[in-house]
């Protein structure tokens, strides 16, 4: 680092070295030219007066402004004043004229470099106006904690060009961290103990640390603290590779490009705090539907059991066989309506555990629709379904129970809202992408205004068999085919009746768990 320093001074000191030398030699061939041609002797102090200014604008510092002053003095007095080509100061009225010239082409040199000097602030401050305006465009429109330090790391290093290394949290313990590395030595560097320790340090005191602060000075990196006055976020750490960004000037700019990288995560932190409340509201509006439809579902054959039961008990003398077979009959389906209710509750909760995950497996198509259809007809043996699935042999992950859930949940509120015979039509095709599921009944159809939301959990209010209700059983369905990276809609047929139809993806993740 250090020979690369003095190389470049190096360089620069040669080269205006050499912007001043050329300069001189033609202003003194132009004065000589001037001289010989017009006999303005008396005026050539103007030429070196002109050569001064123009070397302390092509070249650095105040040092060759003022030495091209003293040389000017020196030329005019060698090339121009009486004994010609020798040097005589004592002449009358030349040493107040040189006096005067050099303090002339003083003024004027450090006047020019001052100028210069303004000039270059002004565009400085000129570029981190528009680098402030830049940065704070676009981490306005960034969203999420990565994206705000990969855009961070991006800029910061662009604009510095150096390496730069953002921790979000305690640099230590949370291991947080992006890096953008111009060099790829850079990385291990960041992660050496000394630059750790200093990056601890300023995360833990929300001070300045590293090169070119106060405190852990043997860092080679500099750390600057991103805080608020009772917040520390984390911790910004840059390796320069030129010298004059660590001075003050450059690391109070630098702390004002980092108050916008605080303004975006705090923004974040803010975004993100309303999306866990509009969550937490939603699951506790999820919460009273399913209560509203539970107890909805379970109230009317909770009654008609007891009521049979009731009956049975206090009237055993005196019912018929035929009206005891009814009765214990009805027992037994309002029963099993109740264990399919269980089964979706139990389905729903591990649906919603927040440590609940859905483990999928490879299946067969043919399989879990065959699976299906026995279970179906079980429960119903008087309606038929016909099915159809393509002859391609095809697995897809899943979660097996619980998709035969959802085609059992669909199947059953086909046959019990239908309010007719007609075989209900199970149909799969594959795309390129996902495969279809469509249950189509030919019953009344759903009702219009009902469609948009048939999916929310809320029990339909029917007369007659309130047990007939659609209860949490689409609700079920939403939630299982979303926890599948799928989606379900329903429809109404333009020949009557209605069509639920669901997609799971061809490929997805976490097979087997992993």
């Amino acid at each position: 680092m250090k020979k690369y320093i003095l190389k470049h001074i190096n360089r620069v000191l040669f080269s205006d070295f050499l912007k001043t030398v050329s300069i001189f030699l033609i202003a003194t061939l132009l004065a000589l030219l001037l001289v010989n041609v017009s006999a303005i002797k008396d005026n050539v102090f103007s030429v070196y007066i002109l050569a001064v200014a123009l070397i302390s604008v092509v070249t650095s510092g105040y040092i060759w402004g003022i030495f091209s002053s003293f040389l000017g003095i020196f030329s005019v007095n060698y090339f121009f004043t009486y004994p010609y080509y020798a040097f005589n100061f004592l002449l009358a009225g030349y040493p107040l004229a040189f006096l005067s010239m050099l303090v002339i082409s003083s003024i004027i040199s450090t006047l020019t470099v001052k100028i210069k000097k303004q000039v270059l602030i002004s565009a400085t401050r000129e570029k981190q106006a528009e680098s402030l305006h830049d940065i704070t465009k676009r981490l306005l429109t960034a969203t999420g904690m990565n994206n705000i330090r990969t855009l961070a790391l991006d800029y910061f290093s662009n604009f510095y060009n150096c390496s730069v290394i953002i921790y979000f949290g305690n640099p230590l313990s949370d291991k947080n961290y992006g890096i953008k590395s111009l060099m790829s030595h850079h990385t291990a560097l960041f992660e050496q103990q000394i630059e750790q320790n200093a990056a601890q340090y300023c995360y833990t005191s929300a001070n300045s640390a590293g090169a070119g602060t106060l405190y852990q000075t043997d860092a080679k990196c500099t750390y600057l603290p991103i805080c608020t006055e009772d917040t520390v976020f984390g911790v910004i750490g840059l390796l320069f590779e030129n010298e004059r960004f660590k001075q003050p000037e450059a690391l109070n700019f630098l702390g004002i490009m980092t108050s916008q990288l605080i303004l975006a995560i705090e923004r974040q932190n803010l975004f993100e705090k309303q999306q866990k409340i509009l969550v937490e509201t939603e699951k506790e509006k999820m919460r009273s539907n399913l209560l509203r439809a539970v107890s909805h579902d379970l109230r009317t054959p909770l009654t008609c059991i007891v009521f049979s039961a009731t009956t049975l008990l206090e009237n055993n003398d005196t019912l018929s066989k035929q009206s005891s077979q009814k009765l214990l009959n009805d027992i037994i389906q309002d029963a099993q309506w109740l264990i399919r209710m269980v089964e979706n509750l139990l389905a729903i909760t591990r649906i919603n555990n927040e440590h609940a995950v859905i483990k999928k497996q490879y299946e067969a198509i043919e399989e879990i629709v065959s699976a299906t259809i026995v279970k179906i007809k079980k429960r119903f043996p008087n309606y038929q379904v016909k099915v159809t699935v393509p002859e391609e042999f095809i697995l897809i992950p899943m979660d097996a129970t619980l998709i035969m859930q959802v085609l059992i949940n669909l199947l059953e509120n086909a046959i019990c809202h239908s309010h007719n015979t007609k075989p209900i039509l199970l149909t799969v095709v594959y795309t390129e992408n996902d495969v279809v599921f469509s249950i189509k009944d030919n019953g009344v159809g759903l009702n219009p205004y009902e469609i948009e939301h048939i999916f929310d959990g809320v029990s339909v209010e029917k007369t007659g068999d309130s047990t007939r209700g659609l209860g949490i059983g689409l609700s079920i369905c939403k939630s299982i085919i979303s926890a599948h990276n799928g989606t379900i809609s329903a429809e109404n047929n333009t020949e009557g009746g209605a069509t639920f139809r669901f997609t799971l993806p061809k490929k997805g993740e976490n097979i087997d768990g992993k």
